[in-house]
């Protein structure tokens, strides 16, 4: 999956417990890249789209 923030994949992100995301990722590991937690597609989801 890629994140919204930052458009790089889950995978490059750390892997954390403390995160929000259905997947529990946190900051993004490329460098210069200032996104601090994986944002995906689960997280935009209300209730009219359920």
């Amino acid at each position: 999956m890629i994140c919204r923030r930052c458009h790089h994949t889950d995978e490059i992100h750390k892997s954390t417990t403390s995160s929000e995301s259905m997947l529990r990722r946190g900051a993004c590991q490329i460098p210069d890249c200032t996104c601090n937690q994986f944002l995906d597609a689960f997280e935009e989801i209300d209730d009219e789209q359920l």
